[in-house]
């Protein structure tokens, strides 16, 4: 057995070893990758942290065929086109940021593999690759630099993880409580009569600390060295050196024959230090709004049974059942298509916005927003909100990606506190040298930013949970500063002010037959236009119908178009629909046409949504609001009386004009919430600093949107967003909380009344404490 370590993995190596371009290699399969990674200048894998390799099993070109079996290969696929596919492959050997690097930088290895996202916490791989690249091979490509796909069952592995852990914890608290038992005499003066008993229980303490050193705080030590060797700092390292530094001083004291020392100190430490990483990772288990963030988002979609249709939840759609899905709705399950001819847009899921032609019994995936007439579609695949929520989420505007103020902030008080420790430890020496090292031991612990480091994420998840009670569904918690520096606020009116469910509507022209009834009843069933809903509402309860829509087009802005029984229809606006029809002044009509023969007008009196005006009065003592509508002024005098303090209202506005007077407010310099309901002001709620989608009968994804509201909690919107504010508060007292318990804490330990013993228990009772705090402030208030 050779010093030298395998230069890719770290192993020893055993017998002759295999030198290749300087570097020496335990095996064929190690030097290959070496040379693979090499040849694509993915050098840099290597100097982010040494032997961060793991060595690859024997090349078995027929171990992942079974991939290529199209009812095994589909259950790893969610989405595929004419060109790509996208595939989730669980990777348990990911463990350290130099997999991260390199998996994310695969496709240098094989132009093929388009993209690769790592999911680091489940140890999941999402790739993007061609289709020219089977399945088979790409889990060869894997396996070959060491990261073997693993088909097993992952709640298996993550309970074995957990089991770990547990196995750990059990370990230390074992050492613990013997170290305890035989240091008994000598806490209560027996040791000076019996020497020798003194020296074996010494000597016994040192054999079953070693198991705690080695094995129950390997996790400390892991992550310290990586940190050092990424030349960076991180919670762990003041705890590895603590933990170093009281089991040398003990193992001193044991040979040196003056006793156990601190062994039962450090074994109780290291105890609970391990309680308090419990207690921390369950405490970001049940942040899971913040990684799956789906606890409060609902989505709903529309069931047919039979002739009948009901709105339920994603959840309770199971396999075989007919959903239909409206023009800009998205798919939210796996399904195949029983309409004849559709498009959709994948733009949700690839970026590319090209509709793609989906025929009768094609496959159509989850996340694709259908383009064209209502379809109905048979369910393949159970789907739920966290699939859905992921690829909303995954919609995040572009920004570059900074280090937080509360991270950096981390950073210097590890430094700070590495210093104080270091100086403390020198003045103790001066005063009494043998509680010189417990000193430094206590510092170190005591002053551990955790409490900091939870602050921030427990707060914006605790108010992002609170929000979502009221039916304000953010997509992240990264919207809520986003929320708080909003100095003007965009309403689009028609949907969002006015309310879709209750429009007095009246039919003006020819009375239409019964046939023309029913194939506008089809048309305006496609569309999810607050308008076009108000139609379907008006004729559902007079004719039904089974006849064919076909051709069918929305145009933003204008209306719909589409043929039924051979006779082309068309609802929408004057300009739009034909030459002949007209509106009078003030008026919200959808005008209809046949075969180019001008039918009549349906005229809408729309109401306000109750309570509305009272919030447009409350929001313009904070923010400039401004009204945008597609609609003509005639709700323009009345919202001026209304609310006085209202003078920015613009009617008549495309949807591009809507957009561009978003682009002229930032310009000012204006942070802008646009509030609409994601039909005709998609652009203008994805340009806005935060867009906010409104949702009347059915929740429909806008990705472009930043949150969803219940239009009928739109009138709690100042509420809202003074509860968004508050998490200012909550973590500014958070903040103070933890630099207070830290300076205490340090006062303490450095003035030698504070053990490490101690310190470790103190450690997790400030995060308990940050979680009291934090739950308590942002705790919902009636309103």
């Amino acid at each position: 057995m050779t010093q030298q370590p395998c230069y890719h993995c770290g192993d020893s190596i055993i017998g002759k070893e295999i030198n290749f371009d300087g570097k020496s290699f335990c095996c064929n399969g190690c030097k290959s990758v070496y040379e693979l990674l090499s040849t694509n200048d993915l050098g840099a894998f290597y100097t982010i942290e040494n032997n961060a390799g793991t060595k690859p099993k024997k090349d078995d070109q027929h171990k992942y065929r079974f991939l290529d079996v199209e009812g095994i290969r589909s259950k790893y696929i969610h989405f595929e086109d004419d060109t790509s596919l996208h595939i989730t492959l669980f990777l348990p050997q990911i463990h350290c940021s130099s997999c991260i690097y390199l998996l994310e930088h695969i496709h240098k290895l094989d132009p093929r593999i388009t993209s690769c996202q790592v999911n680091f916490a489940k140890r999941e791989a999402t790739l993007i690759i061609k289709k020219t690249l089977p399945v088979s091979e790409l889990a060869i490509i894997l396996d070959k630099i060491g990261y073997a796909p693993n088909f097993g069952n992952k709640e298996q592995q993550q309970k074995k993880r957990n089991y770990q852990y547990l196995y750990k914890l059990g370990v230390a608290g074992f050492a613990f409580g013997s170290i305890m038992l035989w240091s008994v005499p000598e806490h209560i003066g027996m040791g000076d009569e019996s020497i020798g008993f003194r020296k074996f229980t010494s000597y016994l303490s040192f054999l079953i600390s070693l198991p705690v050193l080695l094995y129950s705080a390997n996790d400390y030590f892991i992550s310290a060295f990586k940190a050092l060797r990424y030349k960076s700092l991180n919670l762990d390292v003041p705890i590895a050196l603590g933990i170093v530094a009281l089991y040398l001083q003990s193992c001193a004291t044991i040979f040196s024959g003056n006793g156990s020392g601190y062994m039962d100190s450090f074994a109780g430490f290291v105890f609970f230090l391990l309680i308090g990483k419990w207690f921390q990772s369950k405490t970001y288990q049940s942040l899971s709004f913040e990684r799956d963030y789906t606890a409060y988002f609902p989505v709903a979609v529309s069931k047919k049974d039979g002739d009948k249709e009901e709105i339920v939840e994603i959840e309770k759609i199971i396999v075989n059942d007919v959903i239909s899905i409206r023009n800009n709705e998205v798919l939210p399950c796996d399904a195949i298509l029983l309409d004849d001819s559709i498009k959709v847009d994948y733009s949700f899921v690839t970026g590319e916005s090209i509709p793609i032609t989906k025929k009768k019994g094609d496959f159509v995936y989850a996340g694709g927003k259908l383009i064209g007439k209502k379809s109905d579609f048979h369910v393949q695949r159970k789907s739920n909100r966290s699939h859905l929520t992921q690829l909303w989420n995954e919609t995040t505007k572009k920004q570059e990606v900074e280090t937080s103020g509360t991270d950096s902030f981390s950073l210097y008080f590890l430094i700070g506190v590495l210093i104080v420790s270091t100086v403390s430890g020198i003045a103790w020496y001066f005063i009494t040298p043998e509680r010189s090292v417990e000193i430094v031991v206590a510092v170190l612990i005591v002053a551990c930013p955790c409490a900091l480091a939870l602050s921030k994420p427990f707060t914006y998840g605790n108010i992002m949970r609170s929000l979502g009670r009221r039916k304000l569904y953010l997509k992240n918690v990264d919207v809520i500063p986003s929320l708080n520096s909003i100095t003007d606020i965009v309403f689009d009116k028609t949907g969002t002010l006015t309310t879709g469910s209750s429009n007095q509507i009246e039919l003006v022209g020819n009375k239409l037959s019964l046939e023309q009834k029913s194939a506008i009843l089809l048309l305006a069933n496609s569309s999810t236009h607050p308008l076009s809903k108000s139609i379907v509402r008006a004729l559902q309860h007079e004719v039904s119908s089974t006849d064919e829509l076909v051709n069918f087009e929305e145009h933003e802005g204008e209306g719909i178009l589409g043929e039924i029984n051979g006779i082309s229809y068309r609802i929408g606006a004057s300009k739009f629909v034909h030459s002949e029809a007209t509106s009078q002044e003030n008026e919200t009509a959808s005008h209809v046409s046949g075969n180019g023969q001008y039918l009549g007008k349906f005229v809408f009196n729309s109401e306000f949504r109750s309570g509305i005006m009272e919030m447009l009065d409350a929001l313009g003592n904070n923010y400039t609001v401004h009204i945008l509508s597609g609609d003509k002024d005639k709700d323009k005098e009345n919202l001026m009386q209304e609310v006085p303090t209202l003078t920015e209202l613009h009617f008549n506005q495309s949807p591009k004009e809507k957009l561009l007077y978003i682009h002229r407010l930032q310009a000012q310099n204006k942070s802008i919430m646009m509030i609409g309901d994601g039909l005709n002001d998609a652009g203008a709620l994805d340009a806005a600093d935060v867009g906010i989608a409104i949702s009347e009968d059915i929740f429909r994804f806008t990705p472009s949107s930043d949150g969803i509201l219940d239009a009928d909690e739109l009138f709690r919107l100042p509420y809202l967003l003074t509860t968004a504010a508050h998490a200012k508060t909550v973590l500014m007292v958070c903040y103070v909380f933890s630099i207070v318990y830290n300076l205490v804490g340090l006062t303490f330990a450095i003035s030698g009344h504070l053990t490490p013993l101690i310190a470790a228990i103190l450690m997790p009772l400030s995060s308990i404490s940050i979680v009291l705090i934090s739950t308590i402030l942002t705790a919902p208030k009636e309103n």
